[in-house]
């Protein structure tokens, strides 16, 4: 079994409660920009990249479902200093929400209503895909560096980060593993 710290499909959004770890493992519906506030809020989700990404996808959930209305851009503008107000220290999601905020600006200018949403939308599942490349390439790299020095059947590595996002590979026998967010890296 491979724990994911987020799942995410378009419109759904689940997050592992990092606070029940390492004797539970527990996935929390997230369904509203007001449950990913709560979730960034208690920790339950923890690390910059991860908190960030829960926020702004709590709002592509609720865009999902047409929330804003005639006015999306209202609502992602209110959702986002909303999300930033959970946690004030974390940068990431300062930085996605003014990223974010900007883009759905700049948007507005030619579209609006359901096409503002979708855009926005597609502007927080990139974040996603570019965390997951990222992670992937951390992951990799890091395993390469430390099984460059030994002989592969002698490593044995446990460690704990906030990774969000690298299933394992299909090399796991030689593989570093991460607890509890569990990823395989090679």
């Amino acid at each position: 079994m491979t724990l994911e710290a987020i799942r995410y499909r378009s419109g759904s959004l689940q997050i592992l409660n990092q606070l029940l770890l390492p004797h539970e493992t527990v996935y929390e519906e997230i369904r509203s920009v007001q449950d990913g506030y709560e979730a960034i809020k208690s920790m339950k989700v923890r690390g910059a990249p991860a908190i960030a990404i829960v926020g702004c996808l709590s709002l592509a959930v609720e865009l999902r479902a047409g929330a804003g209305g005639d006015d999306p851009l209202a609502f992602i503008r209110e959702s986002l200093c909303h999300l930033t107000s959970a946690r004030p220290t974390a940068v990431n999601m300062g930085r996605a929400a003014r990223e974010l905020m900007e883009f759905s600006e700049n948007e507005s200018m030619e579209k609006s209503g359901e096409a503002l949403r979708d855009s926005a939308i597609g502007w927080i599942e990139e974040m996603l895909e570019r965390d997951v490349s990222d992670n992937r390439k951390i992951g990799n790299f890091g395993a390469q560096h430390i099984l460059s020095g030994v002989p592969r059947d002698s490593v044995s590595i446990l460690t704990h980060c906030n990774t969000d996002h690298s299933p394992p590979p299909d090399t796991a026998p030689h593989s570093v593993w991460c607890a509890p967010c569990t990823r395989w890296a090679v």
